[in-house]
């Protein structure tokens, strides 16, 4: 080996673990490195070997399209795949001049903590939540200057492609669409597969639906025995809006897909671009005017009084937003849909703590949702904000909804345990709603949990009812988390929950919310408050 090799070969070791040459077939003329640790296999072994054999089923698309479409003296865009085994790696290349061959390096990746997004097993494509769960993360996605779109392809007459082309080459074909996708969308994790025929990737206005669909097409024809092109449809849908945001018009891209993969079943590309269209469009206006909502300080706070039942003395009081186009529930689910729920529970914080620094004798409890509790951004935004007074961390509670679910618990209650520390009190709301209320309960640190309304209104309807409100308070007795009760609005009510060990109360018995915290304590005796019509009253 002459020095001039031996030192380009040290350069390679450095940043790589194996180093290979592939030929215009795919086939290994040259391996060296750590195969043996990576792959469990010799350089002997694989000489003369396809790469496929090199790399899981569904990358095999993927590699054999960047070897296809290098250039010449172009180095390769480094990507992540997975290789037999299941091993992650990162491949780049490079092909010399006019060479029939390209020079692969594969660098095991090192990544600690953070699991690949799930992809599907037979095109390579992500699977629609890991998708979704992307754009999530990535709000304004970044497709150079242009903003981003969506195209949505659907596989015409998938059925009779497959029984035309047989197992085998059905499952090439799935790996070549997969990879003509990630090469196109705008990053390797922004292509997804939606359904068997049906797929969805981002991407920037280089990319035109006509060429896409003339690509698929000579894909199919180059597979197929009898040369038949392969025929889709699309719908390409623009993300741009006047006075949207690039992150908004992510949150809007986010939306949609999701609303797409959830009604993917009923409609045909064909026929539902008006369908899409019009929901786009109504995300648009819907996104725009929560954020005008925001950005205008538009949402306002009421306040609804927690009273001890034994004393009917004030507790605290719980802040409701309210906004000016339509009922807090709907407004609330859409801004975690859309992922602003994260701005609405950092306003009505902001606003909660202003109400306290007015006067020192109020305790205010805030909701804070889940997806909230779950954004490390958040976290940080929302200490640095109760930072600008600690002396009234004491005095603002936090109230966890689980409309979104929690999915990380042991994150959620070191977050809550360091909330705690620096003086907040905790709140579970809703308890006994939701299938995880008692996994929760086990798993996080709380002061007070909160039984969900229904409960209460069927007081007295029966003995199976009761006795499961009964067994719901002496558990929380137990492990010494003070209960609350909502939606409580007669006397009735009231005197049986303190009976049974309830602590304190919420409803129209004790106060309606209002504009501004001013409870006046009922009698023990007083009259009941009028029932209540339709949906509680709350954040959400």
């Amino acid at each position: 080996m002459t020095s001039d090799v031996a030192r380009f070969l040290g350069f390679a070791f450095a940043n790589a673990d194996v180093l290979i040459e592939v030929d215009a077939r795919g086939i290994i003329g040259f391996a060296a490195g750590a195969l043996q640790h990576v792959l469990g296999i010799t350089d002997a072994e694989l000489i003369g070997q396809p790469i496929d054999r090199m790399l899981a089923a569904g990358d095999r698309g993927l590699v054999r399209r960047l070897l296809r479409t290098a250039g010449s003296n172009r180095r390769l865009e480094p990507r992540t795949v997975a290789l037999a085994g299941g091993t992650q790696a990162t491949l780049s290349g490079y092909r010399l001049g006019r060479s029939p061959n390209v020079q692969l390096t594969l660098t095991r990746s090192e990544s600690k903590g953070a699991e690949a997004p799930a992809r599907d097993a037979e095109t390579g494509l992500l699977d629609p939540e890991a998708f979704q769960a992307q754009l999530g993360e990535r709000f304004g996605v970044d497709v150079g200057q242009s903003p981003p779109k969506l195209t949505l392809i659907k596989i015409a007459d998938f059925g009779e492609v497959k029984s035309r082309l047989g197992p085998e080459l059905t499952l090439r074909l799935l790996g070549e669409v997969g990879a003509l996708l990630r090469v196109h969308a705008a990053d390797d994790t922004l292509a997804t597969r939606l359904g068997e025929d049906r797929f969805g990737l981002v991407h920037g206005s280089d990319l035109s639906a006509g060429a896409l669909a003339d690509e698929i097409a000579v894909t199919g024809a180059g597979l197929s025995p009898d040369g038949q092109p392969l025929a889709s449809e699309n719908l390409t849908l623009d993300m741009s809006a006047p006075g949207l945001s690039r992150e908004d018009a992510g949150r809007v891209l986010m939306f949609t897909v999701k609303s797409f993969a959830e009604e993917t079943a009923k409609f045909d590309i064909s026929t539902m671009h008006d369908a899409v269209k019009l929901l786009v469009d109504q995300t648009v206006t819907r996104v725009t005017s929560l954020r005008t909502t925001l950005t205008d300080d538009r949402l306002k706070l009421q306040f609804q009084p927690i009273v001890s039942l034994a004393t009917r003395g004030l507790h605290h009081y719980e802040a409701l937003a309210r906004f000016p186009n339509g009922a807090p529930g709907p407004t609330i689910a859409f801004a975690e849909q859309i992922g602003m729920v994260h701005d609405v529970d950092l306003l009505v914080c902001e606003k909660a703590l202003e109400t306290l620094a007015t006067d020192p004798s109020l305790q205010i409890a805030v909701n804070m949702s889940a997806a909230s509790l779950g954004s490390d951004i958040f976290v940080v935004a929302f200490q640095r904000l109760v930072a600008r007074d600690p002396a009234l961390r004491s005095r603002l509670l936090v109230e966890v909804t689980e409309s979104t679910g929690l999915t990380d618990l042991p994150r959620a209650a070191r977050v809550l345990e360091e909330l705690r520390r620096t003086g907040h009190r905790i709140c579970l709301d809703d308890f006994g709603a939701g299938a995880a209320s008692f996994p929760y309960i086990q798993a996080l640190p709380v002061d007070f949990v909160k039984i969900d309304g229904s409960y209460v209104r069927r007081l007295g309807g029966s003995p199976r009812d009761d006795a499961i409100l009964r067994a719901m308070v002496g558990l929380c007795r137990e492990i010494r988390v003070q209960v609350i009760a909502e939606m409580v609005e007669t006397q009735d009510q009231a005197a049986q929950l303190n009976a049974w060990g309830f602590e304190l109360a919420q409803g129209y018995h004790f106060g309606r919310p209002a504009d501004r915290p001013a409870y006046k304590p009922a009698s023990l005796f007083a009259s009941p408050a009028p029932a209540r019509s339709g949906l509680a009253d709350g954040w959400a």
